[in-house]
């Protein structure tokens, strides 16, 4: 038997700011915050059935013309109401019969958001429920003319008619009075609101646009971070001041990722229910790397503050608790941010260093490449000063000499003993002369004297080269310095450069410095003969090079002169090619 319920006014204990409440839900662009209301409805009556996840609620909006909603219906599979549920607790507004008094983890506070949105948005609005075999039917609105909300189960409506369905809830929005937002952006809005996003971690809820010819049907779902895509992560307990006493659950948890990540860069409010505010991390830290944190801070004291704004809005400005959590807030990411830029300024250092090593590896592949050319190079201009010295001495077999040998001394040092000093005087062999103290010349010649003022020590003997002889060379020679067995050889020191060219233009000579580091490193060993002669043919080239790019700058035009870097480069890949396309040369005879 259908039992009929005549329409009535609905009981409300608000007073006169009854209509001031409902009308903050009046307009078109509260439809999506609106159906989130039935979402977290159906989601705490799973919640009352101690079902927390993966379960079904559905969402359809019908829409002939594709802008309005004709048919708004959203429906679960949980626990139903009774007649008595509908009259004792659905139709009450402003009074929580939620669960949530009674310690229930249900978001359902006041009552009041989904029947608000439903009447001031929708001509007709119908909720049907059914409850152990038995369901109900009833229809509500929003009477302008008296300023009361109204409901009746006539008019199509029924009380406890039996049924074989299960339990579960349906509610039916027909004739949207204003929608001020694209149909196919409600997806998207509901994804984001902070309400829901428990809801969309834990049950499958299908949200299906209805239209004319065609049917958009989705599964909402909240995508944050991956947590374990990020770079770092930081636990915070909460200070006493935001802890209930018997909680041990809240916590600042802080992730930093690889890369900014755009609207998800906040700080997830929570009661420990449900999320309540979405806490930008940038209004906290306005540092770049604000951008690349989100976490999640949970509190449970906000369960029933005053701080959460009505319909969980977000936190209320001004309120102390609000205060405190701000101020927690802006402390710690403060702090993790300081530390990312710390570690992020170490990381930039290492990726520096290691660019500087990788650019030397390869600097030091390309010249390991090229210094066996080099050596090529070297040999063969060996091979050629051998052939001319072997031709001049056969064409001046006849040619008068000024002496077949004479003495070689070098200048004496501290450690020298009396007895192998002699007395002389050095003499700077130049053509011009010159005030400048001879002793300071590493090629002057010394005239043995017993009136001499000047000292020696006598190093051996070499033969005399007629000046012509030396005239005829060509090319260039590479000789170590400080080689007492050569009386021409300079005398540098380890803080000289390890090449010189100071001869390289009067007698065709280049010096390698015998007593710089990186020539000593790898001393006189066979072992090590290879890696120091890849050493001193570098030297060579670049100095050789050098001197072309030089001679080549001077002959330019001074508006119009090459830069001297890049002359330099062509120069020393010139050489490279000749030396590899060369077959005569064979540097390992």
């Amino acid at each position: 038997m259908v039992i009929e319920v005549k329409e009535s006014e609905v009981p409300v204990n608000f007073g006169k700011l009854l209509e001031t409440q409902l009308k903050k839900w009046q307009g078109g662009g509260h439809h999506p915050r609106g159906i989130a209301e039935y979402i977290s409805n159906s989601s705490d009556s799973y919640g009352r059935l101690k079902q927390f996840s993966n379960q079904k609620i559905e969402v359809e909006i019908y829409s002939r013309t594709g802008k309005a909603i004709d048919k708004l219906i959203v429906r679960d599979y949980a626990e139903g109401m009774s007649f008595d549920d509908l009259e004792n607790k659905f139709f009450k507004y402003f009074e929580s019969f939620s669960g949530r008094e009674k310690g229930e983890k249900v978001t359902g506070r006041f009552g009041t958001g989904g029947k608000a949105y439903a009447i001031m948005n929708f001509r007709d609005c119908w909720i049907n429920s059914i409850k152990d075999g038995k369901e109900c039917r009833a229809w509500f609105k929003w009477n302008y003319q008296n300023k009361t909300i109204v409901r009746g189960y006539n008019k199509g409506g029924y009380r406890d008619r039996e049924t074989y369905e299960n339990n579960g809830t349906t509610v039916f929005l027909e004739s949207s009075l204003k929608v001020s937002l694209p149909l196919d952006e409600f997806i998207q809005h509901l994804e984001k609101l902070e309400r829901n996003r428990h809801i969309l971690k834990s049950h499958q809820v299908s949200f299906k646009i209805i239209r004319k010819k065609t049917t958009d049907s989705v599964i909402l779902r909240y995508d944050e971070p991956d947590s374990d895509t990020a770079v770092d992560k930081w636990t915070f307990k909460l200070p006493p001041n935001l802890i209930n006493g018997t909680d041990f659950d809240n916590y600042l948890h802080i992730r930093f990722f690889e890369k900014p990540i755009g609207e998800n860069a906040f700080i997830d409010l929570t009661d420990g229910i449900s999320s309540v505010a979405d806490l930008v991390a940038s209004n906290y830290d306005s540092r770049p790397f604000s951008k690349y944190i989100n976490g999640t801070l949970v509190i449970t004291k906000l369960i029933d503050s005053v701080a959460i704004k009505e319909n969980r809005r977000g936190l209320e400005e001004g309120d102390d608790l609000t205060i405190e959590i701000e101020s927690f807030l802006k402390e710690k990411i403060n702090e993790v941010i300081n530390c990312i830029e710390d570690h992020q300024k170490e990381k930039d250092k290492l990726k520096r260093i290691n660019a500087v090593n990788e650019k030397l590896n390869e600097l030091s592949k390309f010249l390991n490449k090229q210094d066996l050319k080099f050596r090529v190079e070297l040999k063969e201009m060996k091979r050629r000063f051998n052939h001319e010295d072997e031709t001049s001495s056969e064409n001046n077999t006849n040619q008068t000499w000024e002496g077949d040998s004479q003495s070689v001394f070098r200048k004496p040092t501290e450690s020298d003993a009396e007895e192998l000093l002699v007395k002389g005087t050095w003499v700077q062999p130049r053509d011009d002369e010159s005030s400048v103290d001879p002793k300071h010349y590493d090629n002057a010649e010394f005239l043995p004297s017993d009136d001499g003022k000047d000292l020696a020590v006598k190093v051996g003997s070499k033969s005399k080269v007629p000046a012509k002889k030396i005239r005829e060379k060509k090319g260039l020679q590479v000789l170590m310095s400080n080689d007492l067995k050569n009386p021409d050889s300079p005398t540098f020191t380890e803080f000289d450069d390890p090449v010189s060219d100071r001869d390289m233009y009067s007698i065709g000579v280049i010096w390698i410095n015998a007593v710089h580091p990186i020539i000593v490193k790898y001393g006189d060993g066979k072992e090590n003969e290879v890696v120091r002669n890849e050493n001193i043919a570098n030297f060579v080239l670049l100095i050789v090079s050098q001197y072309y790019a030089q001679k080549e700058a001077e002959t330019q035009p001074e508006d119009e002169r090459d830069d001297i870097l890049i002359l330099f480069r062509k120069h020393f890949f010139k050489l490279q090619l000749e030396i590899r396309v060369d077959r005569e040369i064979n540097y390992f005879d």
